[in-house]
């Protein structure tokens, strides 16, 4: 049976322990600080909609998996590090009241991330702020939910950590080879190239709801891998 009282329980602690977790509090740390960076420094008071952008969407994309699919992978790596996973999932906690209090914890950090970086950046002179939320949340959703699968398959927080690394290249190969075959028919359909459609598409003014159900079925697909890794491995494994 759910226990909403354990998963606020579980959520508070996880919001206290990130304050002293380096493997977490780096990656809120480096968004927004590359945030205020580029805000202040890189684009120009004058600059054309499609720079301010360009730079939001890849820090919005940057967030999405330092801190959407990192922490949560961490969250769950961290107990299994420490060996207390064990002791929580015999206890009266259930597998799901962990996994909601994990996914509630990086949602947190995650979505207020999304809304410092829209305004440090610059973004509401061209975005409509509920609109980018609205997308930012659904790819945020479906960033957790792969960090979660990476959660099941790492022994402890550096190995969580060193499988998300390559998940950058997501964000680097659309930005430089639009065009190609492989970024068109491949990529397209990953929430990280949605996140960069949906920007632009914002900026002139269109809520597209494909996006939106594209980002959904990433979601659905990365519940899916989870819920086989779990079967065949649990969470303490």
């Amino acid at each position: 049976m759910i226990s909403f009282r354990k998963i606020s329980a579980l959520y508070c602690k996880n919001m206290k322990n990130i304050f002293y977790n380096p493997f977490i509090m780096t990656s809120p740390i480096v968004i927004l600080i590359m945030s205020y960076l580029f805000g202040m420094f890189i684009i120009p008071d004058d600059a054309p909609f499609e720079v301010t952008i360009l730079i939001l969407n890849m820090i919005v994309n940057m967030n999405a998996i330092m801190c959407g699919v990192m922490i949560m992978g961490i969250l769950i790596a961290e107990e299994k590090e420490k060996n207390t996973l064990n002791v929580l999932i015999t206890s009266t906690v259930s597998g799901f009241d962990f996994l909601a209090g994990s996914v509630l914890t990086t949602a947190t950090i995650t979505v207020i991330c999304n809304a410092a970086i829209y305004y440090i950046i610059g973004a509401q002179k061209f975005i409509p702020f509920g609109q980018f939320m609205l997308i930012t949340t659904f790819a945020a959703i479906a960033a957790i939910t792969f960090g979660a699968t990476i959660g099941l398959l790492s022994k402890n927080q550096i190995t969580a950590s060193t499988i998300t690394a390559p998940i950058f290249l997501l964000i680097i190969i659309p930005m430089f080879f639009r065009g190609s075959f492989f970024i068109d028919n491949v990529l397209y359909y990953l929430f990280t190239e949605q996140i960069s459609i949906s920007l632009m598409e914002l900026a002139e003014s269109e809520l597209n709801i494909l996006r939106i159900l594209i980002i959904s079925a990433n979601f659905i697909v990365f519940g899916i891998i989870f819920g086989l890794c779990y079967r065949k491995r649990g969470l303490s494994a």
